[in-house]
């Protein structure tokens, strides 16, 4: 039985918000965050790990220290990318989010469930330990299907929280939330 980690971290904090910049990169504050990451003693050991980002600036940066000191080439890959918005204007975009987070699962727009079932199924197919510098929705899509959540919005992660998520045999076994205490939790 083959186990595969997978490292989720979202990105440092953003020099723009979300509804105003499409693709900020990182504020003053988020650049000292990725730093710090390089000495965080749960990603010490990630020298046979695949090192993986969503296509935007903000995560892409995130991944950059960390990626620097394993001297690993970082994928892109577009599945872990933000929630679609696309078609919202900004400054709706705030209001749109809270709407789709009261959602039943069950009653999200059709690209929203498909790019969650992207995710999920992205996820449960990885075939070696990876890192994936990603997005607070993504990995609440993620821990909300891992917990039979009803809703998208599973928990609060913070800028380059860490979510460790353990596959067996393609499918999911447990994870851990790193928050100010780690929770870990069997499924």
């Amino acid at each position: 039985m083959a186990s595969i980690e997978v490292i989720f971290i979202r990105h440092a904090e953003a020099s723009g918000s979300w509804g105003d910049d499409p693709d900020p990169g990182l504020s003053d504050t988020g650049i000292a965050q990725s730093k710090k990451l390089i000495n965080r003693p749960e990603l010490t050991q990630l020298d046979d790990y695949s090192f993986i980002s969503s296509p935007k600036l903000r995560a892409i940066d995130t991944a950059r220290p960390l990626a620097k000191k394993f001297k690993k080439e970082l994928i892109i890959e577009d599945i872990f990318t933000e929630i679609p918005s696309a078609n919202i204007e900004p400054e709706n975009k705030q209001d749109w989010l809270k709407n789709i987070l009261q959602m039943n699962k069950n009653d999200l727009p059709k690209n929203i469930a498909k790019w969650k079932d992207n995710i999920i199924s992205k996820t449960k197919a990885f075939s070696e330990d990876s890192v994936v510098f990603t997005h607070f929705m993504v990995i609440n899509a993620l821990l909300s299907e891992l917990n039979s959540e009803n809703k998208l919005l599973y928990f609060y992660p913070d800028y380059t929280s860490i979510v460790k998520i353990t596959i067996e045999d393609g499918e999911f076994r447990n994870f851990s939330i790193d928050k100010n205490k780690k929770t870990f939790i069997n499924l």
